[in-house]
């Protein structure tokens, strides 16, 4: 038992440093060179892509080849909000150049939040801004090879042709199912699907791969089992195998290789395999295969909502299908008829559903602080629709595309998706639908994980059911400290919960835009409700902002306004030159802090020991690359 032991802890640690150095090599092997500081330019470059987004402004991310003219020491890519014209029509493969203001990828908008500075590190996202003129597109030079391969102009035509015969919102998610493009969708019908939930079906994961394969895999073995010739030679379920896993990887190839679906054709090719050696499908064993692979090749995407909820979501079905298949119970009978079979059908996919959203809901919480309670109702009926509709038509509609005989396919598979978004709209309406809990701290994603893992590897079934109460007491209350204060753009956006009325007061800003949603989720709050305004006198000395319990916020503009804020004990912002001048503030914010690490959060308003943080966190980290004075 000793040995047992000392060989695990072993491993463990021979894994984590293994971890570490894979993490390490792939930070040096995706470093790039980044803006630190905002800056006027003009650039040419290549279009990388061009997404026209149904509610924003269009989004471009560029690969430069000259910024000011200079060719060395660029970043690899820069991403630009379009609200400019261009002297024609901007398509991904486009040699332009424009005039841009960039600035350095931004961090998370709350403490603790999504930071989307690592993603644009990762992703080799140098700078991001906006366009600052009209956008010219030149004729791409003799010999300039477009930088897309045959995969993303194939993609690219897909959903070309997928919109062209479904133009509004139903397109738009035919997109994302298909070949994984999610910028045709709107805020609306994107809420509305989360709040259902039923968020999985807009991401090519386990269930869209599954279903592909499966489907192929049935077609190829009816069809090799209704040929004597071959059925009499070769099993056809083996012939089945091998072609379902070439259009399993098609399909991956076709969806963009996202983590989910990465995750989920490395399970599917170990079920395959399986099938060929004539050994079990699926197991634990398969999923943490998949982790470990996608691990050594991307270790950043640990950190990310798409990691951690298709593992554990996966996860969980396996251990727990595994589990309760040693029980006679669950198998099918023969006496039972066909009211039977659709009940216990129906109870199969209940359990399923439920399985999955205790799984997710840690994660859930933590990242988007919302847990659908309506979606194992919602997932009951609209997952039969996504299996025996939707996805059988879309793999025929991409079959049939080759052959120019994809409308009347993708006619019906848009009357699918219309259908399922109206269920979605209809779920999410209904009273309750959503748990909305505020951000929960880091201690309770660690703990809840710990508890996750534990109830996979634990095979004593006391401590197993003394470990899942206390996993569901972790999930139903979950802990954090919030602040009170939020406050942006160097002290000219500030808001804070009236937690009387459930609204999210603020001033200064545009409204209802990505921030002011970040903020709503942040606090918990209702995003259908309106926003309430702080009152905020300015003049030429200063702007001072109330924060309630008597509290106030001044952002300097002269040194008059800084001897009268700080006599009267406000928080202040102003310039780093004058903070030794300012002795009588709770608290003294300079502009660089604010210009270098801001959302700032204000904690402790009502007892009065103030204490601010930063929503970029201290530390050394590559992509955290601006310092504070």
């Amino acid at each position: 038992m000793r040995r047992a032991w000392r060989n695990s802890a072993v491993l463990c640690l021979m894994m984590v440093l293994l971890g570490l150095l894979m993490a390490s090599i792939r930070v040096a092997t995706v470093a790039a060179p980044r803006f630190t500081v905002e800056r006027f330019v003009s650039l040419e470059g290549t279009v990388e892509s061009y997404d026209v987004r149904p509610d924003k402004a269009p989004r471009m991310i560029l690969a430069p080849s000259t910024i000011n003219d200079k060719k060395e020491g660029l970043p690899v890519y820069v991403r630009l909000i379009v609200r400019t014209k261009a002297t024609k029509p901007i398509a991904a493969g486009d040699f332009v150049s424009l005039k841009a203001i960039l600035t350095p990828p931004s961090g998370p908008v709350v403490p603790g939040g999504f930071d989307f500075a690592r993603r644009a590190f990762f992703g080799s996202i140098g700078a991001e801004g906006f366009a600052a003129s009209t956008i010219t597109v030149h004729d791409r030079p003799e010999g300039d090879l477009v930088p897309l391969g045959h995969i993303g102009e194939t993609r690219r035509r897909v959903m070309n042709e997928i919109v062209e015969v479904l133009p509004e919102q139903a397109g738009g998610v035919a997109v994302a199912l298909i070949v994984g493009y999610r910028h045709l969708i709107d805020k609306q019908t994107a809420t509305a699907i989360r709040d259902a939930g039923l968020a999985h079906l807009l991401a090519i994961s386990g269930l869209h791969m599954g279903l592909i394969t499966a489907a192929a895999f049935f077609v190829f073995e009816y069809m090799f089992a209704a040929v004597p010739a071959i059925a009499l030679r070769v099993r056809p379920k083996k012939i089945a195998a091998v072609l379902a896993w070439c259009i399993a990887l098609s399909y991956l190839m076709l969806s963009g290789m996202g983590v989910a679906t990465v995750r989920a054709f490395i399970m599917i090719s170990v079920a395959l395999l399986a099938v060929l050696v004539d050994r079990r499908v699926l197991s634990l064993r398969s999923i943490a295969l998949a982790a470990l692979i996608i691990l050594f090749i991307w270790p950043e995407t640990i950190l990310s909502v798409s990691f951690q909820m298709s593992f554990a979501a996966t996860a969980a079905l396996v251990a727990v299908y595994e589990w309760i298949s040693r029980y006679d119970w669950i198998r099918p009978r023969r006496e039972v008829g066909f009211t039977g079979r659709v009940i216990r059908y129906v109870g199969f996919m209940a359990f399923t559903s439920l399985i999955s959203q205790v799984a997710i809901a840690p994660f859930a919480l933590y990242h988007f602080q919302t847990l659908s309670i309506i979606g194992i109702l919602a997932n009951v009926i609209v997952v039969p629709i996504m299996s025996l509709i939707v996805m059988p038509i879309a793999l025929l509609s991409v079959v049939l595309m080759a052959f120019g005989l994809h409308h009347w396919p993708l006619v019906v598979l848009g009357w699918g998706i219309e259908f399922v978004i109206d269920l979605s709209h209809y779920f999410a309406s209904m009273p309750y639908a959503v748990f909305r809990s505020g951000a929960p701290s880091d201690g309770f994603l660690l703990v809840t994980s710990v508890l996750f893992v534990s109830l996979l590897i634990i095979r004593n079934a006391r401590i197993v059911g003394i470990v899942s109460i206390f996993f569901l007491v972790s999930i139903a209350a979950p802990y954090g400290e919030v602040a009170d204060v939020l406050i942006d753009n160097g002290g000219r956006v500030v808001a804070r919960q009236d937690q009387s009325s459930g609204r999210l007061l603020i001033v200064g800003g545009r409204r209802d835009g990505f921030r002011d949603e970040s903020w709503r989720r942040y606090w918990g709050l209702d995003p259908d409700r309106d926003v309430g305004v702080l009152h905020r006198h300015c003049d030429p000395d200063a702007c001072r902002t109330a924060l309630g319990q008597e509290r106030y916020v001044t952002v300097l503009k002269s040194m008059s306004g800084l001897r009268k804020a700080c006599d009267q004990g406000d928080v202040v912002i102003g310039s780093w030159r004058w903070r030794r001048y300012c002795r009588g503030s709770v608290l003294y914010i300079t502009f660089e802090e604010m210009e270098a690490s801001s959302p700032l959060a204000l904690f402790n308003i009502k007892n009065g020991d103030i204490r601010a943080e930063f929503s970029t966190p201290d530390g050394t980290r590559p992509w955290h690359f601006t310092p504070r004075r």
